[in-house]
């Protein structure tokens, strides 16, 4: 926002209104006011009010905002965001030169500008809450940003992308602001307005159809008063079959693999692979509200409320297939190794087969009040104040449960008199033999010595464990700001107008994680911390109380744990995992419980699992967390404990003031925007860690619980940036401009990165049945912003009605990128302790990002037209691995493009749109490997996506219409340094719509 004060005397003119047909989106008015300018009518003119429709015109609406623009920009109008099938706002941006997006789940969530993540999201120029800045996503816990994936397109008036700031704009991106703008209803016509959409929509490989619409209602009085109202409602469906496991950080290569022995050249085993079935259902509906009321001809009062509401609904069956440790046996008969130690086939011998049924239902609602005032008296001086107001809250409910295929043995079911050995599964193979081939998603089989029917026969289906968790976060901002601007000079020749403004901002983000965890003092479970000091005896830990997470019958009392002197006589001589009398019950099979059962046929897509048909726990009972797994419990009751390692509090308070200047007029072929922002933050970080070395748990375990014995550091920081910034505008000939930027940019540290404590992950060991320290990660609360000065040159050349063709070149020198570095730490577990990788984000060394950028575009008069741009973004890091130094920036890629093309005559539209990304650098992965910690890249293959749309205009008021989200299904596909070596897989769904849009 140029501070929401600073218009072109031409602004002052402007009596043009238009009206978007699809979803009824009205451009904004100085996007109206450059469409009449440039003289295009693609409607009808009536007493000097252009009706402007078609994709055609709104192509052009955002070419005239970019070539009136005193800054480096891109911009989106609402004729866009409804034209192309865009579920969300980061999808509407996608097609713009320097813009990538990432992807989770078939939805575009992240964006990125020239590469960069680090950038801020406005609404109106001002503060933004979506409700996703942290959350966590999946069976891995995978921590997440500021994913725009909540906002619908419908609700949205327009988007501008500011690549070059000026001192006015909100300050918070490195890479770019993205600012979303609401309608204004005094843009309207006079009267009533009222257009939108009603549509259908489907997923591949998944069945049903579920709806989706838009609709704008705006009532203009007079224009003096003015309201407008826009709601959006879509569910859809959407499935993809996934190889995951990278979330399990117990890999081997030399030392750690069970089958150094017998297999002499060494190879990548990951702890597991997850072959995985995700179905996901999403339900979005949002509305806004608008009310401009011009009281006099100088002073104009608005208010804007946006909701938004979201619900994320996700279903997994993951089959488990380990390879070096834990339940793995290693390689047996031949095998094939590559030169880079690639397992690229062969057979392992495994001490399980299970699955894993994973529901993960979140919740989020976000919700932005903002007020403001603008004065303007025709004179030389102007003013303006809004306020914002803006909250959210996201509740996330997770639960899992394991199947086992193998015989697992438990306690005997009694409570009481323990009957070792007992197989409640028996008919099942005690081990497997599967077989591995590898590629971008590897197909596993079983070998001959194993059952055919391993995952498919009722008789050896065992519902092994149960466990439940969940995430919650509260964010909460308010900011005040004034603008006030004086014209020295108003000729329209030399123009002088000098401007300053300041603002008070202050957000809170509250982010808790927890477990349920089950009460088993009624089961007669001790609290070992309340034993009398008197009664212990020396060297044992008395630091746990009577609560579990994981609901597994092959976990027994704890009290078995204890020195004899500590036991009650029931438990004398027992061992925990040896004979100890049950504890979780009952137990259930395939056989026992079938109403549980769930078959899922061409499971993950065919070809990936021996049989195609794999029976685990039903998904469909399992999404209220809570109730699913008290029901399977009934007599021991399950509560919410938060996990105070990742729980913290994160408030930001911010004091910022600006001076600006800006020359040159209307009629001058040049204009200079120069300024200074200074922003003072107040950091206050809520951060928790252990209390001790010995710290007591709400659990049985450090993994059977959650920490109890904690302390809780506050950290508190403040620190000045001056961010200088300069623009210049030059028009060098007639339709050609050169443009040339610097400033002094910085951008906020990720939350989680500052909050979190220290998190660690353990596994099982079948050899020894013995929990053990695998991996872990935690924050970093003394992390500086991300700052660097930045330069841009470009020219751009206007030719004819929609003509452009444009070059530009970026250069940031960025002072500090945080690093995520992977750092040995010894941690206690059940095993005496050892050391293991943990991640954790760092300050690291400055680096560099520079490239340019190619744009053109053109619409032909009979009706074809087409946009194209490619962007070059090199980066420069200290990012090392074991095998290459210096390497970009994570979530970079070097080379974009994307391209459109369309054709609008005699009421049929047809659009096609693709855009391509090359590899990527995503991070780092270390493991601990023996006494060695490896450290090896992650890299995302180049990946390109092709949407369409076809409509037609059946009469003035209607227009019927399809639309395709990835017709090709291309596919995500990640690898762990090498090409051969797979890391993550997602498969490409397409989605299709159908329906039909209205205006009156």
């Amino acid at each position: 926002m140029d501070s929401g004060i600073l218009r072109n005397r031409s602004t002052l003119l402007a009596a043009a209104s238009i009206l978007a047909v699809g979803t009824g989106s009205m451009p904004t008015l100085a996007q109206a006011q450059a469409a009449a300018e440039a003289g295009q009518q693609t409607g009808v003119e009536d007493d000097n009010v252009i009706v402007v429709t078609g994709f055609r015109a709104s192509l052009e609406d955002a070419l005239n905002a970019k070539r009136e623009s005193n800054l480096i920009i891109e911009s989106v109008t609402a004729e866009d965001i409804g034209k192309f099938p865009d579920q969300n706002v980061a999808e509407s941006l996608q097609r713009l030169p320097g813009i990538q997006i990432d992807r989770e789940n078939g939805q575009g969530s992240k964006v990125r500008i020239r590469g960069l993540d680090q950038n801020v999201t406005l609404l109106n120029g001002e503060l933004f809450v979506t409700g996703l800045e942290v959350y966590k996503v999946g069976e891995g816990n995978y921590n997440r940003n500021d994913s725009l994936e909540g906002v619908p397109s419908e609700l949205i008036g327009g988007i501008e992308v500011f690549k070059s700031p000026n001192a006015s704009l909100l300050e918070g991106g490195l890479g770019g602001i993205v600012n979303l703008k609401t309608r204004n209803p005094l843009d309207l016509d006079e009267g009533l307005t009222l257009a939108g959409n009603a549509k259908m929509s489907k997923g591949s490989e998944i069945s049903g159809w579920e709806p989706a619409g838009a609709a704008v209602l705006g009532y203009n009085f007079n224009d003096r008063l003015g309201v407008i109202a826009s709601f959006s409602y879509e569910k859809t469906n959407n499935h993809v079959n996934v190889l995951g496991g990278d979330n399990r950080g117990n890999w081997a290569f030399s030392e750690g693999r069970r089958d150094t022995a017998t297999v002499p050249t060494n190879y990548y085993a990951p702890e597991y692979r997850y072959v995985t079935d995700r179905d996901q259902y999403r339900r979005r509906w949002g509305a806004s509200l608008g009310i401009t009321y011009r009281a006099t001809d100088n002073l104009e009062v608005s208010a804007q409320y946006f909701h938004s509401d979201l619900k994320i609904d996700t279903r997994e069956a993951s089959v488990k297939f380990p390879f070096g440790q834990g339940e793995s046996q290693g390689l047996v008969g031949s095998y094939t190794i590559n030169e880079n130690g690639v397992l690229l086939d062969g057979t392992v011998r495994a001490q399980s087969a299970e699955a894993i049924s994973f529901v993960d239902v979140s919740n989020i609602k976000s919700d932005n009040l903002q007020f403001g005032l603008e004065w303007d008296n025709d004179t030389n001086f102007r003013a303006s104040v809004m306020a914002n107001y803006a909250t959210s809250s996201m509740k996330r409910e997770v639960a899992n449960n394991d199947v086992r295929y193998t015989a697992y043995g438990v306690r005997g079911p009694g409570t009481s008199g323990s009957q070792p050995g007992f197989v409640p599964n028996a008919s099942a193979p005690p081990t497997i033999d599967f077989t591995y081939s590898n590629g971008e998603f590897p197909s596993f089989g079983l070998a001959p010595t194993s059952p055919q029917d391993l995952f498919n026969n009722p008789d050896y289906g065992f519902f092994k464990s149960h466990w439940a968790f969940g995430d919650r976060s509260d964010i909460d901002g308010h900011s005040i700001r004034a603008d006030f601007a004086y014209d020295v000079d108003d000729s329209y020749t030399d123009t002088i107008t000098l401007s300053a403004g300041f603002r008070y901002g202050q957000r809170t983000v509250e982010f808790v994680s927890g477990r349920y965890l089950a009460d088993f003092s009624g089961k007669g479970e001790l609290d070992a911390t309340a034993i009398p000091e008197s009664e212990r005896v020396d060297g044992y830990q008395y630091n746990w109380t009577p609560y579990g997470y994981f609901q597994d019958g092959a976990i027994g009392y704890k009290i078995c744990d204890l020195p004899e002197a500590n036991k009650p006589a029931a438990f004398a001589g027992c061992s925990r995992f040896g004979n100890s009398p049950a504890l979780i019950t009952p137990y259930e099979t395939f056989v026992s419980n079938p109403e549980r059962v769930e078959a899922i046929a061409n499971f993950a897509g065919g070809g990936k699992v021996i049989g195609d048909t794999v029976l685990v726990a039903d998904r469909s009972r399992m999404t209220n967390a809570l109730e699913w797994i008290q029901a399977l419990y009934p007599d021991t009751p399950f509560t919410f404990f938060e996990d105070p390692l990742q729980t913290y509090r994160v408030k930001e308070e911010t004091k910022s003031g600006y001076i600006m200047a800006d020359i040159g007029g209307e009629d001058d072929p040049y204009h200079v925007n120069v300024g200074l922002r200074i922003v003072n933050t107040d950091l206050t970080v809520d951060q928790n860690q252990p209390a001790n070395a010995d710290p007591s748990y709400w659990g049985t375990d450090s993994w059977n619980g959650v920490l109890r014995d904690f302390t809780t550091n506050t950290i508190m920081r403040s620190y000045t940036d001056f961010l200088p910034s300069a623009n210049a505008v030059f028009d060098v000939s007639d339709g050609t401009k050169v443009r040339f930027s610097a400033a002094r940019v910085v951008a906020r540290q990720p939350l989680v990165s500052l909050g979190q404590g220290f998190a660690t992950n353990f596994t099982r060991d079948a050899a020894d049945d013995l929990f053990k320290f695998t991996n872990g990660s935690r924050g970093n609360a003394e992390l500086e912003p991300f700052r660097a000065y930045q330069f841009d040159l470009g020219v751009e050349h206007y030719f004819g009605d929609q003509g452009l063709l444009s070059a530009g070149l970026f250069w940031k020198e960025v002072d500090s990128f945080i690093v995520n570095e992977t750092v040995a730490v010894f941690v206690n577990d059940q095993a005496g302790g050892r050391l293991g990788p943990v991640s954790q984000p760092a300050n690291g060394s400055g680096g560099r990002v520079k490239g340019f950028e190619l744009a053109a575009q053109y619409a032909f008069d009979f009706g074809l037209g087409f946009t194209a741009n490619y962007t070059f973004s090199d980066t420069d890091t200290d990012f090392s691995t074991d095998f290459t130094d210096n390497l970009p920036l994570p979530g970079v890629s070097k080379h974009s493009a994307n391209g459109q093309v369309y054709f609008e005559r005699y009421g049929f539209a047809a659009r096609a749109s693709y855009s391509w990304r090359s590899k990527q650098y995503l991070g780092n992965f270390g493991f601990a490997d023996g006494s060695i910690t490896r450290t090896l890249g992650i890299y995302q293959k180049a990946f390109g996506q092709l949407d369409g749309q076809i409509s037609y205009q059946l009469t003035d008021n209607f227009e019927v219409f399809a639309e395709a989200i990835n017709i090709t299904k291309a596919a995500t596909s990640v690898y762990l340094q090498f090409p051969e070596l797979p890391f993550r897989f997602e498969s490409g769904s397409r989605r299709i719509y159908g329906g039909v849009k209205f205006t009156f």
